[in-house]
């Protein structure tokens, strides 16, 4: 018989992907959830009541436990290092959340450990590789020449800490984030933009501001220029200026501006997941834009996330698509675009 896996939650930070796990596990046959840890008692125990699960605040709890094959690592930034870190020491294959840590230094040491523990980690930040295959085959196929020019633009409403709090909490605290929401929103699109440009940033221009949440100490919109290697030149905005029909919201964001813009030198692909139909493609010698609606399965049960993925990538030892060097690579040219920011002129990503 199929191995059931079974799986835990580390941290509530990000509580929106491990509630969306939680409610995808009810109806998938091959995992099943069985423990939550969050340092918050009351927020640890609504969880576990609601799903019906051990619920603890303390990581190493949850972690220790040999029965628990898989951790959704999820809690506030600060400690997505540790919890990973432990749980690779422990033999805990990981989904990661994002940003992957504080420092380049400690995200370094995260590759570092898990690599030695031979388990399989799938970072969140890396869903634009998983989901972008047909839009990454179309490009090689030469349907619009080479990429020269690509922009991606992500605007949301700020994060809350929890359901309808109303206030973002610790994504608004530069104790517990590396950066507000340049590397929170824009991190997917760093990841994005390398992994289309299959070439290595050389500099980094940016800025930052508070437009909308002036009263918060990070961020709330970001602006990037990336110059590749090949010389592909990349632009990104990442924001938490989506205000209607609230100043905050949960994520998914309602009313959210996700969009990409691929300029090739025979054509173009624009993309968005706001607009119906949401891919638009010049190809090269066609007379005109051709647009395409792309629909999912409406009626079926709720999606475990990139959970099956990860359970596919253990059981066929295969190494996942997007991996912890990728997430690696991102964030350090979202660091680096912090740095440019700070000292007001352009860097060079030192890996």
């Amino acid at each position: 018989m199929r191995k059931k896996w079974r799986v835990g939650v580390l941290g509530l930070g990000h509580w929106y992907s491990g509630y969306g796990l939680a409610r995808g596990l009810r109806e998938y046959p091959r995992a099943e959830l069985v423990a939550v840890a969050e340092r918050d008692e009351a927020k640890a125990r609504e969880f576990g009541e609601t799903f019906g699960v051990d619920y603890y605040t303390d990581y190493d709890a949850l972690i220790s436990r040999d029965d628990i094959d898989v951790v959704h690592i999820a809690p506030p930034v600060v400690d997505i290092p540790e919890c990973t870190i432990k749980a690779a020491q422990a033999g805990k294959h990981i989904l990661l959340g994002k940003p992957m840590a504080m420092t380049v230094e400690r995200a370094r040491e995260m590759v570092e450990v898990v690599n030695r523990s031979g388990v399989v980690c799938l970072p969140f930040q890396c869903m634009p590789i998983l989901m972008g295959g047909a839009l990454k085959a179309r490009i090689q196929s030469g349907e619009i020449g080479d990429i020269v020019v690509m922009h991606n633009t992500s605007r949301w409403s700020i994060a809350e800490d929890w359901f309808h709090s109303g206030k973002p909490g610790w994504f608004a605290d530069p104790t517990k984030v590396p950066g507000g929401a340049f590397i929170d929103e824009g991190i997917y699109g760093v990841q994005q933009l390398l992994w289309l440009a299959e070439s290595p940033v050389v500099k980094v221009e940016a800025k930052v501001a508070n437009f909308v949440h002036r009263d918060i100490a990070v961020e709330d919109w970001g602006m990037a220029t990336f110059t590749f290697a090949n010389g592909i030149i990349a632009t990104l905005e990442a924001s938490w200026t989506i205000c209607s029909p609230r100043k905050s919201g949960p994520s998914p964001k309602a009313n959210a501006n996700r969009r990409l813009e691929i300029v090739g030198t025979r054509g173009e692909i624009m993309t968005s997941s706001l607009y119906v139909p949401e891919l638009a493609v010049l190809a090269k010698d066609a007379p005109g834009w051709v647009f395409e609606r792309q629909v999912g399965d409406l009626y079926g049960p709720p999606s475990p996330g990139f959970l099956p993925y990860l359970l596919d990538c253990i059981e066929q030892h295969k190494k996942p698509a997007g991996t912890i060097e990728d997430a690696y690579q991102a964030f350090v040219v979202a660091m680096a675009a912090y740095e440019s920011a700070r000292q007001q002129a352009p860097v060079t990503p030192t890996f």
